[in-house]
C-alpha cells in the first residue's frame, strides 16, 4: 500500500504550539495534506497520553485510529468553506511518539540532542513514562528536558520499548541535534558508543535535503527521513515520507531499515522536502545584525560578525561541508525519490500578493483542496493541464516551476526562516491575468499591494526586527549584564524580564570569564525554568575548539534550591544523611519527650523553628538554654538525620570549617547567581554572606513583591545586602507583561508603601482593561465569574466578547489562559463548586501539592504504603483511621516503630503482642497486597479503585480524578509513581499547558502569569487579612505593607484583563471578610476603572464540558 507518514509532530502540550493540536484537528489537516499515517507526538506528557488513550483504538498492527470524532468540532479547526464531510479523517492513522530533549555534558563539552521514540503500544508507552519520570518533569512540556546521555536514553528505550525504534531528531539544528554546530557531535559514535548500531534512520530536518546529505559517505548505511516537526497542523506536512509496504508499524519499521525488501521491490520509495534555504538555520550569520553568509564568506570572514565583531551562528549548509567528504552527491541504488515543494498556502500567498494566513488565501485553498483532494495530489500528482484549467494558469504555471525545482531562494539563517519564491518580482505584475482562480478576476489593488510588498522587503525585515528586540535586553538590562562589579543587585519589578536578565548575565559570564556557576533559586519550579531558560538562550559564542579543550568542570553550571544545594554537600560529608519533615519532627519530638502534652510539644516544636530561623551560629554552639532543642539535636546527629528547616544552618556551619568538604564547597561556586533575592530570611541571608567572601554574587529581586513573611523571609535583607556589600545597583522599570492601564494601576498602589521601587514604564501600547464589580454573596461573585469565563472562552457564538476586549488583543482565550487569584485557599470552595456544576474544567493550586490534602490524600497515602516507600507518619496517618485501633494501640505502634526500617514487618510482629492489633493490622495488610496485585495486574489507576471504595471516596471530586489521571499517564509500577509524587510534594503543583481554568492562592501565584485575572475576595478581613493576634503599630504597618505587596503580585499576574471583585454582605457564619472593599482598592484612579457587565439574567442550564473534545 502506498502512503505518506508525517511522523514527527507536538502536542497541545508542547510549549509554543496551537492549541488546535489535538487529535480530531491533526487527523482533519492529515487529510487536508493528503498524509495517512502520523506520529501523536509528546507521549511522555501524562495530560497527552491520557488523550490519547482516551481517543485513539486499535487499527492495523502498532497503527491506531480515532475513535470518534465531531465533524462540528472539526470544522471550527480548518480553513472555512472545506468540506470536512469529503476529508477520510477515520482513515487517518497514528503511531505512538515523542521526542525528548538530552541535556548533558559529555567529553568536556555540553551536549543538547533531540531524539524521537516511536513505541509499537500503549504498554510500552507506559513502562518508557514510569522509567523517564524518576529522571526528570514529564508535565513541564510536550518534549521534556531530561538531563540524561543520550546513549542511555537509547538504553532505557530498548529495555522498555522492544519493538520499537529510535530516530535522532533534525540532526543538524545548531543548538539542539546529534550533529549540531552549538552543542552536537563529530561522529554518531561518540554520542552513542556500544548502542550506535541500534541506530538504522536519520532525520535530515528543514535545513538540509538528501542532496546535502548525500555528500557525507558516513550516512551511507542509513536512511535519511524527513518529517514536519510542526507544532501547528496547518504546518504538517511540510516535510514527509512516502511509503509502498504493508499498513503497520512494523512494516514500516522494516521499511526505514530497509527501504528495499528481500525480492527487491522498494518499500520506502520517496521523501517530501522543504527547500533547505527556506530553514531557520540553513546558512552562517546573525539575525540581530542582519547578515547572512554563506560558509564560503564566513571563512573569509574568520567566522566574524562585520556587525557586531562576534562570532555568528553556524548554520547547517556549513556544518554539512565540515562532515562532508565528497563534492556530489551519491546515492545508495534504489535511493528513495526527493520531491521538493514549497507550501501551498506559500505559493498562493505569492500569487495573490497577501499574506499566507489571510482570508482570500485561505478562501482558494479551501476551494482548491475540495477540487483536487489534498495538497499532495495537487502538488505531486494532478496534471498540469486539469490545474490550469480547473484552477488558473498562473497556478497551473507555479506548480510546474516548483516541481521542476526553478524557484527563487533566499536563504534563511540565525533562526530567521527563509524565502522561497516561485516567480520574479516583475513576472506577477506582467502575468496577473492568468491567475484569475475559480473565474474570480484578480483586482488591481491587490497586484499593487503584492508589488509594494515585493519592493519593500527590507522595510518588512525591520518590522520583524523591532518585534525581536522585546526579547533582546534593553539597555537597563545590558548595563545589568555586562557590568563588571564584583557584586551586583538588580531591582527587578514585574514583568522587567528578571528570569531573562539573569540567565542573560549567566551566558554573558560563561562567554567572557568561563568557570563554573551556581544558580540558586527559592523553588523547585523556578530551578525548572532557569534551566530551560538557560538552554533556550544561552549564547555562549566560543571557539569550538577552545570548547573542546575544556575538560574541567570549569563550565558547569549548577542550578538549585537553597535546599537543595546545601543538602548537595552536606550529603558529600554524611552520605547516609536522611532530611526530617515536619510530621517526623513531632514524631521523635513524642519520643523524646514522653510526658509533655501535645500543646508543650507543639511550643518545642515552634521553638525549634523560631531557633533554626533566627541562628547565627553553628547549631552545636548556639543552642544555649534550648536543652529540649539540643537533646532533639543530638538524636539527629546520632541517627544521620537532619531537620528539614536546619539544612540551611548546617550548610553555613560546614563553610566557615576548614574540612575538605567546606572547601570543595567554596570552590564548587563559582560566579554566584541568586533569583527572587527578597525571599530571603535570615539564615539564608547569613549563607549568602558567607558566600560572599569567595565568590561574585548577581542578585536580583525586587523588595516590592516580598511575600513569604509567614516564612521568615523579610524584604529587609535585600536593603542589608546594599549595605554590608556595597552591590552596583541595576533597576529594571520596563514592563513587557501587562497592558498601560494594569502597570499604572498596580503602580499606584505599591507606591502607597514605603521604600517602594521606582514606577514601572509599560512598554506594551495596549491599554488594557480593568474592571471591578462588587457582589451581594460570594456565590454571586463565583457566578459572575464562570459566566464572564465563559464570554472570554468565546467562539463564533459569542460576540459579547468583542465588547470586552480591543480588536488588538486576542479574542478568544483558552482555558488556560484565565487564572482566579485569592487570599485564602477556603476562597476557592464556592468557586470550584460553581465551575464543576457549570461544566468548566479547572485546576486547583496552592503552596502545597493537591494529593496532600482530601480527599485525595488517603489515595496518596496507599500509594506510597503499597510501593513501600513510606515512613512511620504516613502509616500512622493511614492507621487512626483504621477501625479497632484507638489512641493507645497508635500510641503503642508509634513507639515500637520509631527507629524501625521495615516499618510494615515490624507492625506485624508487633500484631502477635497486641491484641487489639491483630485483626485491624490483618485487615490493613490484605489490603496492602490486594493494591499490590491490582497494580501490577491492571495498573496503578486500577488499584485505587479499592481504596475509593472502601474510604467512600466521590470519583465526581476534581482532585481525585485529576490524581487518576496522573495515575495512568505516569504508569502501571507503584514504585515509580510514588517516588514521582514524593519527588513533587514540596513544589506548587502546576501544570501550566493543563487546559483548565487555574484556581490558585495569591502566594502559589507569584511567577505565573495569564491574559486574565480574576482576582477575588477584595474585602477587609481577607485582603489585608486580619492578623491573628494583636500587633504593635510599626508591626501591624509591616503586615499592611506585605498585603499591599501581595495585592500588587495578584494585580501583575495579568497581561490584558484584571477584574477586582469583593461581597459586599454583612458578616454572618462561615463569611471570611468583612463586607467592606479592601482599603487597596482606593489607590486605583477611577480612570483606569470599568464597570464590569453584570452576569447574565438568564441562567444557562448547567452542562458538562468536557476537556478534550
Amino acid at each position: 500500500m502506498r502512503y505518506i507518514a508525517d511522523l514527527h509532530i507536538h502536542s497541545c502540550y508542547s510549549r509554543a504550539t496551537s492549541k488546535a493540536s489535538r487529535l480530531p484537528g491533526l487527523a482533519a489537516w492529515a487529510a487536508i495534506k493528503g498524509i495517512q499515517v502520523l506520529g501523536t507526538g509528546d507521549f511522555t506528557h501524562p495530560g497527552w497520553l491520557q488523550h490519547l488513550s482516551e481517543h485513539l483504538e486499535p487499527a492495523e498492527p502498532g497503527f491506531f485510529k480515532l475513535s470518534t470524532w465531531n465533524k462540528d468540532e472539526v470544522t471550527t479547526l480548518v480553513p472555512q468553506g472545506i468540506r470536512v464531510s469529503d476529508l477520510p479523517i477515520g482513515d487517518i492513522r497514528f503511531i505512538l511518539s515523542s521526542e525528548i530533549s538530552s541535556i548533558y555534558k559529555k567529553d568536556g563539552k555540553v551536549r543538547k540532542i533531540h531524539n524521537i521514540l516511536y513505541a509499537p503500544d500503549f504498554d510500552s508507552v507506559r513502562r518508557i513514562n514510569k522509567t523517564l519520570a524518576k529522571i526528570g518533569n514529564l508535565e513541564s512540556d510536550g518534549r521534556p528536558i531530561l538531563g540524561l546521555d543520550a546513549r542511555n536514553l537509547l538504553e532505557i528505550f530498548l529495555e522498555q520499548g522492544p519493538g520499537g525504534f529510535f530516530v535522532p531528531a533534525h540532526i543538524w539544528t545548531p543548538w539542539f541535534s546529534l550533529f549540531g554546530s552549538k552543542s552536537g557531535f563529530d561522529a554518531l559514535e561518540e554520542c552513542f558508543s556500544d548502542l550506535s548500531s541500534e541506530i538504522f534512520a536519520l532525520e535530515t530536518g528543514l535545513s538540509s535535503d538528501p542532496d546535502m546529505n548525500r555528500c557525507i559517505s558516513a550516512f551511507d548505511g542509513y536512511t535519511l527521513i524527513s518529517n514536519s516537526d510542526c507544532h501547528s497542523p496547518a504546518k504538517l506536512g511540510r516535510e514527509a515520507n512516502i511509503f509502498d509496504t504493508d499498513f503497520s508499524f512494523s512494516a514500516l519499521q522494516q521499511a526505514l531499515r530497509s527501504p528495499t525488501n528481500e525480492s527487491g521491490r522498494q518499500t520506502f520509495t520517496g521523501t517530501i522536502e522543504f527547500y533547505p534555504e527556506e530553514g531557520k538555520y540553513h546558512c552562517d550569520g546573525h539575525r540581530k545584525c542582519q547578515t547572512c553568509f554563506n560558509p564560503e564568506e564566513t571563512l573569509k570572514r574568520n567566522g566574524l560578525c562585520p556587525v557586531c565583531g562576534k562570532p555568528v551562528t553556524v548554520g547547517v549548509l556549513h556544518r554539512v561541508m565540515e562532515f562532508a567528504d565528497r563534492k556530489s552527491p551519491v546515492y545508495p541504488e534504489n535511493a528513495p525519490a526527493v520531491y521538493s515543494l514549497i507550501p501551498l498556502p506559500e505559493i498562493l500567498s505569492e500569487l495573490h500578493g497577501v499574506g499566507p494566513g489571510s482570508k482570500t488565501v485561505l478562501r482558494s485553498y479551501a476551494q482548491l483542496i475540495n477540487l483536487f483532494g489534498s495538497e499532495f495530489n495537487l502538488a505531486l500528482h494532478v496534471p498540469l493541464t486539469d490545474i490550469s484549467t480547473t484552477g488558473s494558469p498562473l497556478l497551473g504555471q507555479a506548480i510546474d516551476r516548483v516541481r521542476q525545482g526553478r524557484v527563487i531562494r533566499q536563504p534563511g539563517y540565525d533562526g530567521e526562516f527563509g524565502v522561497i519564491r516561485v516567480f520574479e518580482e516583475d513576472e506577477l505584475s506582467r502575468l496577473a491575468g492568468q491567475l484569475n482562480l475559480f473565474g474570480e478576476p484578480v483586482k488591481r489593488k491587490v497586484i499593487r499591494k503584492k508589488q509594494k510588498n515585493l519592493n519593500q522587503q527590507k522595510s518588512i525585515h525591520r518590522k520583524k526586527k523591532s518585534r525581536a528586540t522585546q526579547k533582546q535586553l534593553n539597555p537597563e538590562q545590558l548595563a545589568a549584564v555586562t557590568s563588571s562589579a564584583p557584586y551586583i543587585l538588580v531591582q527587578a519589578g514585574p514583568g522587567t524580564g528578571k528570569t531573562h536578565t539573569l540567565v542573560s548575565r549567566l551566558n554573558y559570564q560563561l562567554q567572557h570569564r568561563p568557570g563554573p556557576a551556581t544558580v540558586i533559586t527559592f523553588t523547585n519550579k523556578a530551578a525548572e525554568e532557569i534551566r530551560d531558560r538557560i538552554q533556550k538562550i544561552q549564547k555562549i559564542q566560543k571557539d569550538r575548539d577552545q570548547r573542546n579543550k575544556a575538560e574541567s568542570d570549569g563550565e558547569s553550571v549548577f542550578v538549585a534550591t537553597l535546599h537543595s544545594f546545601c543538602l548537595y554537600f552536606l550529603r558529600r560529608q554524611d552520605p547516609l544523611l536522611r532530611v526530617v519533615g515536619p510530621e517526623m519532627r513531632a514524631l521523635y519530638l513524642r519520643r523524646l519527650f514522653p510526658f509533655l502534652s501535645a500543646s508543650q510539644l507543639t511550643g518545642i516544636s515552634e521553638g525549634i523553628s523560631s531557633f533554626l530561623l533566627d541562628i547565627s551560629q553553628p547549631i552545636e554552639g548556639s543552642a544555649g538554654d534550648f536543652i529540649e532543642g539540643k537533646k532533639y539535636f543530638q538524636f539527629l546527629d546520632n541517627h544521620h538525620l537532619i531537620d528539614l528547616e536546619a539544612i540551611i544552618p548546617c550548610g553555613q556551619a560546614l563553610l566557615k570549617k576548614n574540612s575538605s568538604v567546606g572547601q570543595t564547597m567554596r570552590r564548587g561556586i563559582g560566579n554566584l547567581y541568586i533569583d527572587e533575592f527578597q525571599d530571603l530570611n535570615k539564615v539564608q541571608y547569613l549563607l549568602v554572606r558567607e558566600l560572599a567572601d569567595s565568590c561574585s554574587i548577581f542578585a536580583i529581586g525586587d523588595p516590592d513583591q516580598a511575600i513569604y513573611g509567614f516564612r521568615g523571609a523579610s524584604p529587609k535583607w535585600f536593603y542589608q545586602f546594599i549595605q554590608d556589600l556595597d552591590p552596583e545597583v541595576h533597576r529594571l522599570t520596563k514592563n513587557y507583561r501587562c497592558d498601560k492601564n494594569i502597570v499604572k494601576a498596580a503602580a499606584t498602589v505599591i507606591a502607597e508603601n514605603n521604600d517602594a521601587g521606582p514606577a514601572a514604564i509599560p512598554v506594551s501600547e495596549n491599554k488594557g482593561r480593568i474592571f471591578k464589580q462588587k457582589f451581594k454573596s460570594s456565590y454571586g461573585e463565583a457566578r459572575f465569574i464562570a459566566e464572564h469565563i465563559e464570554e472570554l472562552l468565546g467562539g463564533t457564538s459569542h460576540r459579547e466578547i468583542e465588547k470586552l476586549i480591543s480588536t488588538s488583543e486576542q479574542q478568544n482565550y483558552s482555558l488556560r489562559d484565565i487564572g482566579v487569584l485569592y487570599r485564602t485557599s477556603r476562597q476557592a470552595d464556592v468557586i470550584a463548586d460553581v465551575l464543576f456544576k457549570q461544566g468548566i474544567p479547572y485546576q486547583r493550586v496552592e503552596l502545597d501539592p493537591f494529593y496532600e490534602k482530601e480527599p485525595v490524600k488517603i489515595l496518596y497515602l496507599w500509594i506510597l504504603v503499597a510501593a513501600g516507600t513510606f515512613d512511620l507518619s504516613h502509616l500512622l496517618s493511614l492507621l487512626v483511621i483504621e477501625r479497632g485501633i484507638g489512641k493507645i494501640t497508635l500510641n503503642q505502634v508509634e513507639n515500637a516503630l520509631l527507629e524501625e526500617s521495615d516499618l510494615l514487618a515490624a507492625l506485624t510482629t508487633l500484631s502477635l503482642h497486641v491484641e487489639k492489633l491483630k485483626i485491624p493490622v490483618q485487615r490493613f495488610q490484605g489490603f496492602a497486597r490486594q493494591i499490590r496485585h491490582i497494580a501490577n495486574e491492571h495498573g496503578v489507576a486500577a488499584s485505587l479503585e479499592p481504596v475509593i471504595d472502601h474510604y467512600q471516596i466521590s470519583r465526581k471530586s476534581v482532585d481525585v480524578q485529576r490524581f487518576l489521571r496522573l495515575s495512568g499517564a505516569i504508569g502501571n509500577s507503584l514504585t515509580e509513581f510514588a517516588d514521582y509524587l514524593q519527588v513533587n510534594n514540596r513544589s506548587v503543583f502546576y501544570d501550566n499547558q493543563a487546559e483548565a481554568v487555574t484556581l490558585m492562592t495569591l502566594h502559589a501565584a507569584k511567577g505565573v502569569e495569564f491574559s486574565a485575572v480574576f482576582l477575588i475576595g477584595l474585602e477587609e478581613g481577607l485582603l489585608p487579612i486580619k492578623p491573628r493576634e494583636q500587633l504593635n503599630r510599626d508591626d501591624f504597618l509591616s503586615h499592611i505593607e506585605e498585603e499591599r505587596r501581595l495585592f500588587f503580585v495578584g494585580m501583575t499576574r495579568a497581561r490584558h484583563q484584571l477584574y477586582l471583585s469583593w461581597s459586599d454582605s454583612e458578616r454572618r457564619p462561615g463569611k471570611l471578610g468583612q463586607g467592606k472593599p479592601s482599603r487597596f482598592l482606593d489607590a486605583i484612579p477611577e480612570s483606569l476603572l470599568m464597570q464590569a457587565l453584570p452576569a447574565r439574567a438568564k441562567r444557562t442550564r448547567y452542562k458538562q464540558l468536557i476537556l478534550f473534545q
